[in-house]
This record gives C-alpha cells, structure tokens and sequence, in this order.
C-alpha cells in the first residue's frame, strides 16, 4: 500500500510480504502453547525455513521491534508491538553443542 513500487519491484514486494506472512504465521504457532505441539508452517517460505533453527530449535535468538512515535505509523507500530509481543512468547531451550574432534 505505501510501497509505490511498480512492475519487477511490485513483485519482489509481493513475495516479501508472503514470506513477512509465513513468518508471523511460524511466530503465531510457536507462542501458543496449545499450537505448538502441532504443525509449525516452517515450509511455508524460504524465510522461515531458514529461521527454523533459530525461531523453535535449540539456538538462542534476538528479534528488534522497529517502531516510530509518529502518528502516520499509528497502525504500523501497532502491528510491530503485536508481532513483538507474540515473538516475546516463543520458548526456546538452548543448548552449547561441542565439537569432540575439538576437544
């Protein structure tokens, strides 16, 4: 909507919101402790699966929240700190891998 891009630009906007979607999807899934003994759409997108590891693996992760004190952004930050406060209920457990030929 506010991205005026036009032709191959419109196009690589549209897989990004798609994969942005996907994500919030895998996020959605993995806070809700009820949702997450099922199907998490990791393969969604080329995104998430990517983050896999990263979002319901054993790694620790690190997500920023972008928002803007502006009022044109009202709606925008809004869905920030909604996407951040699902983000913020993932529970990961991480774990120190060892390599035994390091040893």
């Amino acid at each position: 909507k506010d991205s005026c891009s036009e032709g191959a630009m419109a196009s690589e906007t549209g897989h990004i919101n798609r994969s942005l979607f996907a994500l919030g999807n895998v996020i959605s899934s993995l806070s809700d402790a009820r949702r997450r003994q099922g199907h998490i759409p990791y393969r969604d997108s080329k995104l998430t699966k990517l983050l896999m590891d990263s979002l319901g693996g054993d790694g620790r992760t690190l997500m920023l929240a972008c928002v803007s004190p502006s009022l044109h952004m009202l709606e925008e930050t809004a869905n920030t700190l909604l996407f951040a406060s699902r983000a913020k209920n993932i529970q990961n457990r991480p774990t120190v891998q060892v390599d035994a030929q390091g040893l």
